[in-house]
Order: C-alpha cells, then sequence, then structure tokens
C-alpha cells in the first residue's frame, strides 16, 4: 500500500514543484535559525537561486547577522536537509 507521504512526493517531484516547495520553506527556516522575535525584525526580500537576501532595518542586528551568515546558512541547510542556501545577503 502506497502511504500519502510517498504519494505527495510523487505529485511535487513529477509537477517540477520541489524549488517552489524548498522557497515556501525559507521563512519558516529562518524564524527557526534567528528566533521569533528577530525573524519579526527582519524581512526576506527573496530567494533565488540559492541565494536568500534579507532586509534588516536596524544596523546593529544587520551587524550581527552579517558576522553569522555561515552559521545561519549552515543551519538553514541543516533544517532543510539538504543544500538549499548557498549565500544570505543582509542589506
Amino acid at each position: 500500500m502506497i502511504e500519502l507521504s510517498e504519494l505527495l512526493r510523487s505529485f511535487i517531484a513529477s509537477r517540477h514543484l520541489d524549488g517552489e516547495l524548498d522557497k515556501a520553506r525559507i521563512p519558516k527556516y529562518w524564524e527557526d535559525v534567528v528566533g521569533k522575535g528577530l525573524a519579526a525584525r527582519t524581512q526576506i526580500r527573496s530567494f533565488e537561486g540559492g541565494t536568500l537576501r534579507v532586509h534588516v532595518p536596524e544596523a546593529a542586528w544587520r551587524h550581527e547577522l552579517i558576522l553569522r551568515r555561515d552559521e545561519l546558512r549552515r543551519s538553514i541547510n541543516h533544517l532543510a536537509g539538504k543544500d538549499l542556501v548557498r549565500e544570505i545577503v543582509i542589506r
């Protein structure tokens, strides 16, 4: 008997929706990695071609996140279970 999860994975793969599903999950991964409070103070501008662009209006938080970019990228990829994010651009 085919499990529902297998059926859904097959449907998503057959429609080439993997990328869109990954893109939809990025905000949750971001929140999980930086925390709810900080996530509320940032805006994800885009996620295209492995590059995550995040707007951070407060200079102190922007500087902190710039210093932690590699750690954040690794954490997001760990949550995703694959190398989803190649680069994080903080502005």
